[in-house]
């Protein structure tokens, strides 16, 4: 949920601060304990009611909505910002792997070499 936060500070026409409202509002009304995060921030930065009451193949499934868009159909525009959104999370994680491997190699390497005696 986190990352789409912050890639909404990235993507253009994506709203980070509702993004993160709504994630810390709607992210525990998810079933599921660890979905529920993305999806309320992604409803919250594409401005969209995402999960809600639905059907499916004929069984309605009651689920709380997230997100304060009203119960809208997505659009194909709302999709490609969602991808936009999440390709940029994508990058955010990678970035932040990369920091972290080059913090540990670093730090492996200045220990390692702390016993080494030079002659």
């Amino acid at each position: 949920g986190l990352l789409i936060v912050l890639a909404a500070f990235l993507v253009p026409g994506a709203d980070p601060r509702s993004a993160w409202q709504v994630m810390r509002r709607d992210a525990r009304k998810h079933r599921s304990p660890n979905a529920g995060w993305p999806e309320a921030a992604m409803a919250g930065a594409l401005g969209l009611s995402l999960a809600g009451p639905r059907s499916y193949g004929g069984e309605v499934v009651e689920d709380a909505c997230m997100g304060e868009g009203g119960r809208r159909e997505a659009e194909s525009t709302d999709i490609r910002q969602a991808l936009k959104l999440y390709r940029m999370a994508d990058w955010l994680l990678l970035g932040l792997f990369a920091v972290l491997s080059a913090i540990v190699i670093y730090l492996s390497i200045s220990i390692s070499g702390q016993g080494a005696s030079t002659p």
